[in-house]
């Protein structure tokens, strides 16, 4: 008899549970998203966004994805929620991590809706990796007789973000802002001087927009000029690159000769000299073994090749074309040692410090530090936009170094 009087409590008070949990309240709600700074920024909108709703008594959270600005949940149990959105949008070269947070929502009601306001922190999707520009030195006989060169110079450029990017239109300089022996900062004849950089020699890479995309974890390689530089006819062993596997190098004319060599045209794309201030037009893009300060860029107007600006103060030549920073994706800035580290020429904004190697013609390059590896095995380079802090000079150039992949439509890479 007691224990029939358990039982029947008992089930009485599961009866009780399920009836108070079927009857359980529960809401719907919606999230719209507000992107006025993101058009103020002439940022695109991202496809979508994942909206995270966390009850702030219970801990227990609710993800949604949002539909043309508008995430929409149901199933909440009322009370206080924060309710956050976050995307990742990719423009102009750009990386965007979009952001919205709200704390202490309140729903009570069902159908209630929030309205929750996101921006945007830029990074750079696209990195330098590694840049090798010293040059190497051989010997020419058995006499002690040697030789430098320097035309086996790349730039190897990575996805450093999560999105597709698409390398056409971009472009890449050394920027020029002292007179030949940085004995005097350069004055430009211009509106706010200090919102760009400078240049006399852009090379670009063609394209229509969507050609030469580049998945996360893939990097380019921009070559001085695309062959085999081991080749016993130009360093006899002596470079430490192969880059006949280059995307792209900076030759724009299919084969003319240079100082006695004779520069063919290789498998990589040519790209095309689309500033050439100083008037010298060489077939190549040669920048000085010394180091320099190098951006690339993707132009938010159409680049003029004429009406260039004359410093006031400039001692030779001196002419450029200025490039807005806004424009400019990634700067690394390299000199001959450390008594140029009062004469450095990238605003701080787009480089805090600085980095070299141990000489000229020294087969030395700098590259990139690892951050971090993603779990689906793709590196993550360090960027804190500070030269010093982010690059580490290496004895030997490696093209595609720690197993950065190679594009889809490089077909000629062995």
């Amino acid at each position: 008899m007691k224990r029939s009087s358990i039982a029947l409590i008992a089930l009485t008070a599961l009866i009780a549970v399920a009836s108070c949990q079927k009857e359980a309240k529960t809401v719907s709600v919606s999230v719209n998203i507000d992107e006025t700074k993101l058009t103020e920024a002439g940022i695109p909108s991202p496809d979508s966004y994942t909206v995270t709703l966390t009850n702030f008594a219970t801990g227990v959270s609710l993800e949604t994805t949002s539909e043309n600005g508008v995430a929409s949940a149901s199933g909440l149990v009322p009370g206080l929620y924060n309710v956050t959105a976050t995307a990742v949008q990719t423009d102009k070269g750009f990386s965007y991590t979009i952001t919205g947070a709200m704390n202490d929502v309140n729903f009570l009601n069902d159908g209630e809706e929030v309205t929750l306001s996101v921006d945007a922190v830029k990074e750079a999707a696209l990195v330098f990796k590694e840049i090798y520009y010293t040059g190497c030195r051989f010997a020419t006989d058995d006499t002690g007789g040697s030789s430098n060169y320097f035309r086996d110079q790349f730039y190897e450029i990575y996805n450093n973000s999560t999105q597709t990017v698409y390398a056409d239109g971009l472009c890449i300089a050394v920027t020029l802002y002292a007179n030949y022996d940085f004995t005097i900062f350069l004055d430009w004849p211009i509106e706010n001087p200090e919102n760009y950089v400078f240049c006399d020699t852009v090379w670009q890479i063609p394209g229509d927009g969507t050609q030469y995309p580049i998945a996360p974890g893939e990097s380019i390689i921009i070559a001085q000029w695309g062959t085999n530089h081991k080749a016993d006819n130009l360093t006899k062993g002596a470079s430490p690159v192969d880059l006949s596997g280059a995307e792209f190098e900076a030759v724009e004319k299919e084969s003319t000769t240079w100082n006695g060599i004779v520069l063919t045209d290789n498998a990589a794309v040519n790209m095309k000299q689309v500033i050439d201030a100083d008037g010298y037009q060489m077939p190549q893009w040669l920048t000085p073994v010394s180091g320099g300060a190098y951006v690339i860029f993707k132009p938010s107007a159409p680049l003029k090749n004429e009406d260039f600006i004359v410093a006031t103060n400039a001692d030779w030549g001196n002419v450029a074309r200025e490039i807005p920073i806004s424009d400019v994706i990634d700067a690394v800035q390299a000199v001959s040692d450390e008594t140029r580290l009062s004469t450095l020429g990238l605003p701080a904004v787009l480089d805090a410090g600085t980095i070299w190697c141990e000489g000229t013609y020294s087969s030395q390059s700098i590259a990139r530090k690892v951050k971090e590896t993603r779990e689906d095995g793709t590196v993550v380079y360090q960027d804190t936009n500070n030269t010093t802090n982010d690059f580490e000079v290496k004895t030997t150039p490696t093209v595609r170094r720690d197993g950065a992949k190679v594009p889809s439509w490089n077909t000629w890479i062995k």
